[in-house]
């Protein structure tokens, strides 16, 4: 995958302040034990070649990611409890082809090719609950959620179509975390292979004990890859999100890739409550002030008078510990404070951002959302802990942004960020198209953005590129 250089085992990895200690140092101080696979170190380096942009802006590339990439990996649809009930459904689109998921019994799914076997027509064009069939607008073909062939006019002018070969084409399909995964390759090897040591990493984070308080899909003027790179580091943290300086030590952050069999991953972690080396007169009191405005959705602006017994790190993760489990009725008295506070996203290659802890509990999916390298769908999923007695409530529908809607009037303050991000995406794409051809490619750093150059390992042996 990729080739250890000695000289280079004992490259940096991250910048100390005596305000912003390293991830792997504030852990060491925590209040209370932190899973041991949490500050494990996997960072080797992994080179400095160039990453062409060819791979952003070329439709033949883009075709060689749809035959060897979508068409046959595990990517996640949608969640368990987006489609509830028997008959409930999901159209999952991906490059220009649609898959039909449905809950065909109460703990059972099914995914589908989303055509008709007649004349081709997209069989269902939304996704939509308690359907006892699937008919096609075009000629009434119909088929049960099952995918058994149902019904279509006229069977005596069809003598070569016999009903049990007339079956919806199915594609694998499998569960993990509440998520639903499909793999339109059916000689693929099982979901576990693909997942392989991640679900390890979940074991004390349970993603199918969440629920899905929203659900947000926007379609971004911009390239999969370009939009997944936008979340895949913090170095732009600088230039993109100067709000959050006071609070959030990008520089301190950790980063580490995983390589297991058929499984490849990475993740990065965040420290919050401590300020950047970029923030203008930073404090450690300070920080610890703004993240309590935040997670108390205090506008900006506003005075905020922090309680006398909020001082550090430790004690507004105890006070967080009371706030969600008050909010919740769950118990997170075992959770240390980075898993109270710090940001911890994992990234499961090809499209996958699965967040672990309370800090920010988000999931992500990147995809290319038509037959094009210029445009792409970017979900993202707020997943709160169930009560651990009791039902959940039901899921949030699912909204769609176009590429001129924004996302905070939608979900908030957060929203800002997001969008703060959508702004660079767009111009990304123009300028690839516009690279000069000197240097030969783009200049990826050796830490902060290796997460970056390690998916496009990943991608180039997929592809069977150099």
């Amino acid at each position: 995958m990729y080739k250890v250089h000695e000289e280079f085992n004992s490259f940096q990895r991250g910048e100390s302040t005596p305000l912003a200690p390293t991830w792997r140092e504030l852990a060491a101080k925590d209040s209370k034990p932190i899973p041991k696979i949490l500050v494990e170190d996997s960072s080797p380096y992994q080179g400095n070649e160039k990453i062409p942009t060819e791979r952003y802006i070329s439709q033949d590339f883009h075709r060689q990611e749809v035959e060897k990439v979508w068409k046959r990996t595990w990517q996640v649809a949608c969640r368990e409890e987006e489609i509830p009930n028997v008959g409930d459904h999901f159209v999952y689109e991906v490059a220009g082809l649609s898959f039909l998921v449905v809950r065909s019994a109460e703990k059972q799914f099914k995914a589908y090719w989303n055509v008709c076997l007649h004349r081709g027509r997209r069989l269902v064009d939304k996704s939509g609950c308690d359907a006892k069939s699937f008919r096609c607008g075009y000629h009434a073909w119909t088929w049960n959620i099952d995918g058994k062939l149902s019904y279509y006019p006229g069977e005596w002018d069809f003598p070569d179509v016999e009903p049990e070969k007339y079956n919806l084409r199915e594609v694998l399909i499998d569960t993990w975390g509440g998520f639903i995964f499909i793999n339109p390759d059916i000689k693929a090897g099982p979901l576990a292979n693909h997942l392989g040591s991640l679900t390890k990493h979940f074991e004390n984070w349970p993603l199918d004990k969440r629920f899905t308080l929203w659900h947000v899909q926007k379609t971004i003027n911009a390239n999969w890859k370009v939009a997944l790179e936008a979340f895949i580091e913090g170095y732009h943290v600088v230039a993109t999100h100067p709000q959050i300086h006071s609070s959030v030590a990008e520089q301190a952050a950790q980063y580490d890739v995983y390589d297991d069999g058929d499984a490849h991953f990475s993740r990065s972690v965040t420290p919050t409550g401590v300020p950047s080396k970029h923030a203008k007169n930073p404090s450690a009191l300070g920080a610890i002030a703004d993240v309590w405005a935040v997670l108390n959705a205090l506008r900006a602006d506003e005075a905020v008078t922090l309680p006398p017994e909020i001082v550090d790190r430790a004690s507004i993760a105890e006070w967080r510990r009371k706030v969600m489990k008050d909010m919740t009725k769950a118990d997170y008295s075992k959770l240390s404070d980075a898993e109270m506070l710090d940001s911890f996203q994992y990234y499961l290659f090809p499209n996958f951002f699965p967040w672990y802890g309370e800090g920010l509990p988000l999931t992500y999916l990147f995809r290319p959302n038509a037959d094009s390298p210029d445009t792409c769908f970017f979900d993202i999923w707020m997943l709160v802990r169930s009560p651990d007695n009791g039902t959940p409530p039901p899921a949030a529908k699912l909204v769609t942004l176009g590429p001129d809607q924004h996302f905070e009037p939608v979900i908030g303050a957060m929203g800002n960020v997001f969008d703060q991000d959508d702004e660079n995406m767009p111009f990304v794409q123009i300028g690839m198209k516009t690279w000069p051809g000197d240097p030969e490619g783009m200049t990826i750093s050796r830490y902060q953005e290796s997460r970056i150059r390690h998916y496009h390992h990943v991608l180039m042996k997929k592809l069977n590129q150099p």
